[in-house]
């Protein structure tokens, strides 16, 4: 049985026709449906659900996840790419949780920390071997970022249900609160932090604190909530020198008339208003572009966040299908033609991506995720 997250809320939304958006023009896209089966780096259950990737070079990856039932706790796995296999390297604590956000500053400083209940635990690798280096009790992370082994930032929500950031610094672990709570980040440094929240928010640290960042242009406000009309979930973000890059997606309600008991065919995009958006900020947020690309790429990953390389070129997870269940690569050249390939390996009939990364000094790209019962690590051809 497949275990899934939900992509939005389960609210239909409005398309972008008409609601001011500015769209970046595109060159019309290729679609793919075939293309080369991608290589089975390892299979692993393990790997099925929220798996993270941290990439440090071509022959040094981390791939970590977890291990359970429904009914237990789960203990956390790991996977090491040294660059002749996927080992297996055990992590301490037994059962807390899997690992729900990792990072590294280097191949001696690389950090996992796992959800068990509502209760997360910080996990350090110096290089020789992994330890507990912090346990946060009823604090449940949602995001990490990784600056050196005194500047490690975990996201998530404290005690009754208020936005908390664990810092560990020189002078070890602190906690503080925060007026919102974050779902995904990305930082050019440590100084230099991009948030999304749950209240689909988009706010920025720059080393004298948060400050939110308007979105109004791209995504009207009268527009951003609302359980009839219209819900915008902004999904993922990636911060490079170059802008930012949020994903998105919208949907709208069903039309009435397509739900009175006569229709016989499966809903489609069409009849559900969906809508995929790439959003592009300048470096400093201040002008903001949209892009539709449901055409284009299909639904999103809400899970997997662009890459960007400094050419321009842009790397998402798309999809062929209305679930956004079978995967598939999409890449934007930096002249803006659009591909779309489904994501096909041997032993797997359709492949649902949750995770994506390139390989530092290699044009390989990995994926991690799953297909029913079965989690694995793919490579490109």
């Amino acid at each position: 049985m497949r275990i899934r997250l939900p992509k939005t809320s389960a609210v239909a939304l409005l398309a972008l026709a008409g609601c001011g958006v500015q769209a970046a023009e595109s060159t019309p896209r290729r679609t793919e449906a075939g293309g080369a089966r991608w290589r089975v780096e390892v299979a692993d259950a393990s790997l099925r659900v929220d798996p993270q990737i941290v990439a440090l070079g071509p022959n040094n990856v981390w791939a970590f996840g977890g291990r359970g039932s429904e009914h237990t706790a789960w203990r956390p796995t790991a996977r090491h790419w040294n660059g002749h296999a996927w080992n297996k390297v055990g992590l301490p604590g037994g059962r807390i949780g899997a690992v729900k956000a990792a990072g590294a500053s280097s191949a001696s400083d690389v950090w996992a920390v796992t959800l068990g209940g509502r209760n997360s635990t910080v996990l350090h690798w110096n290089g020789e071997r992994w330890t507990i280096d912090r346990r946060l009790p009823s604090f449940m992370v949602t995001a990490m970022e990784v600056f050196s082994p005194r500047d490690v930032r975990v996201y998530g929500t404290g005690p009754r249900a208020a936005g908390a950031t664990w810092t560990r610094s020189a002078n070890g672990w602190s906690e503080a609160g925060l007026p919102f709570r974050i779902a995904r980040t990305s930082a050019r440094s440590a100084l230099d932090v991009w948030a999304l929240t749950f209240d689909n928010r988009l706010y920025h640290q720059d080393g004298s604190g948060w400050r939110p960042v308007p979105l109004d242009d791209v995504l009207p406000a009268e527009k951003r909530s609302g359980f009839e009309d219209t819900t915008y979930r902004l999904g993922t973000i990636t911060a490079t020198d170059a802008g930012v890059w949020i994903t998105a997606e919208s949907a709208g309600g069903i039309p009435s008339g397509k739900m009175d008991g006569t229709r016989t065919e499966p809903l489609g995009p069409d009849d559900l208003r969906l809508s995929s958006l790439l959003l592009h900020g300048d470096a400093g947020g201040r002008r903001w572009t949209s892009e539709s690309l449901m055409e284009k790429t299909g639904r999103l990953s809400p899970i997997g966040a662009p890459i960007i390389d400094a050419g321009g070129e842009i790397w998402l997870i798309g999809s062929t299908d209305v679930n956004a269940n079978e995967s598939a690569l999409a890449h934007r050249t930096a002249t803006g033609t659009w591909t779309r390939t489904r994501i096909r390996a041997s032993g797997f009939g359709s492949f649902e991506a949750r995770a994506i990364t390139r390989l530092p000094g290699d044009t390989r790209i990995l994926v991690a995720g799953m297909n029913d019962e079965k989690g694995a690590i793919l490579s490109t051809p």
